[in-house]
């Protein structure tokens, strides 16, 4: 990390050696170079970055939940609060689910094909629920269709089939992937 642009990861290096940082700021560079981003469609263009921006704040706000707790168990509690209905992170994943519902077609998060957004949104919503929030329910998602029909719409992409099969063929097992990869890998069986 020392060494990287902004002292943290995910970078991107070029062939020429260059790094590229920030990890949605690569995303939409990808995403621009792979005709995953919309870029002759200003407007889809835009509702992709408003997406993206809506599950950064998601993961903002899951993280801030429980900070400066004493113990792990209270930290618990307090995200299981935030994820029931009525609590702060169950109020942006509604805010989500209906976003997708107005922008998404055809189990995509906005417009009628695969592009950024719904790959982000695939792998934010695999991070909630795959353990890496302590407290949060693998079920969280669940009432939220959109989302749902999402992560299975993208986890059962023949691209993503093949990184996740290619993952588990280096590892020797699913077993040896983290919690949050083997909920995405799951997501094409959903």
């Amino acid at each position: 990390k020392p060494i990287t642009p902004w002292g943290a990861v995910p970078v991107l290096k070029l062939a020429d050696g260059s790094q590229l940082a920030q990890a949605r700021s690569v995303l939409r560079f990808v995403g621009r170079h792979t005709s995953l981003y919309p870029v002759e469609e200003p407007l889809l263009a835009q509702r992709v970055d408003e997406l993206m921006d809506a599950l950064e704040d998601l993961g903002a706000t899951i993280t801030n939940v429980g900070q400066g707790l004493p113990t792990k168990e209270e930290k618990e509690a307090a995200r299981l609060v935030a994820v029931s209905e009525g609590g702060v992170v169950h109020d942006v994943l509604v805010r989500i689910d209906a976003f997708i519902e107005a922008h998404g077609d055809d189990g995509y998060a906005v417009g009628a094909d695969l592009n950024i957004a719904s790959i982000l949104t695939f792998t934010t919503i695999g991070r909630l629920v795959g353990g890496v929030f302590v407290g949060v329910p693998s079920t969280v998602c669940d009432p939220f269709l959109n989302i749902q029909r999402v992560r299975k719409t993208v986890g059962s992409h023949p691209a993503v089939v093949a990184w996740y099969d290619a993952r588990i063929e280096q590892q020797k097992s699913i077993d040896k992937l983290s919690p949050a990869e083997q909920i995405l890998v799951g997501c094409r069986d959903m």
